[in-house]
């Protein structure tokens, strides 16, 4: 579904039932969390700390939805992405860490923030290819 700003936003199936999230704005916090920090160029604190909220946010909605989706995709366990079952567990431990200052440590807070991100692609995959599962089957039986 498309929304008025032209974002695309899915619904997807959390423990509460169906939340919509907007993939275009959790892609756009992905890219800025993985832009290259350049040695000798300063970090804006405030935006990295910005980015840094909005995608602990981000994870904290997809998880329960791509860990359910991973459960089904991958009964044995094998790795999705190069995720593993207990990775879900660990990320979710994360969010409750404190995050490092990118007052203090901004070089710190960028690994911490392309760590995630790449979480993050990782849980939208998921949901999506859930969502593009069900589309499949909504066309197919409507055939």
């Amino acid at each position: 579904m498309a929304t008025t700003a032209g974002h695309y936003v899915a619904r997807v199936n959390g423990p509460d039932g169906q939340v919509p999230i907007d993939v275009e704005r959790i892609r756009q916090t992905i890219r800025e969390a993985l832009r290259p920090t350049v040695e000798g160029i300063r970090v804006d604190p405030e935006k990295a700390s910005n980015t840094m909220t909005d995608l602990a946010g981000q994870i904290a909605l997809l998880l329960p939805a791509a860990e359910a989706r991973y459960r089904v995709l991958r009964p044995d366990g094998s790795p999705y992405d190069g995720m593993l079952g207990a990775d879900f567990d660990a990320l979710q431990r994360r969010l409750g860490y404190e995050r490092p200052s990118p007052h203090q440590y901004p070089l710190n807070a960028s690994v911490w923030m392309a760590d995630l991100a790449r979480s993050c692609q990782t849980l939208l995959g998921l949901v999506l290819d859930a969502q593009q599962a069900v589309g499949d089957r909504h066309t197919a039986a409507a055939r």
